[in-house]
């Protein structure tokens, strides 16, 4: 039973992570799309950013939930709780620089209306 639940919680702090990185690309993707190109939009927000966040975001949360797993002693709760208290410290920092990284990507041109 126990290995389920540490499974299930593993899997739980993915789909976290990976939640958080589509968060983390959705904030300006239209805005980032229309950036840079005036032919038309520019497909690698879709394409490239948004399975790279995800799996960023994903990878960073069960990295985080497997780190301290030896090194955590106490009841399961209280091992549990240290663990997810450090899962969501990582992902706000991996959100942060997120933001801060599409922050620093051109600003798109103003579309000249006829």
């Amino acid at each position: 039973m126990r290995e389920r639940v540490e499974a299930l919680s593993g899997i739980g702090m993915v789909l976290v992570g990976g939640f958080v990185g589509l968060l983390g690309w959705a904030a300006d993707a239209e805005i980032r799309a229309r950036a840079g190109s005036e032919v038309g939009p520019n497909w690698n927000v879709l394409y490239a950013q948004l399975p790279l966040t995800v799996l960023a975001g994903s990878a960073v949360a069960l990295f985080a939930w497997l780190l301290p797993r030896r090194w955590v002693l106490g009841p399961d709760v209280a091992r549990y709780a240290v663990r997810a208290a450090l899962v969501a410290v990582v992902l706000v920092g991996f959100w942060s620089a997120v933001q801060g990284w599409y922050a620093a990507l051109p600003e798109p041109s103003p579309e000249s209306k006829p």
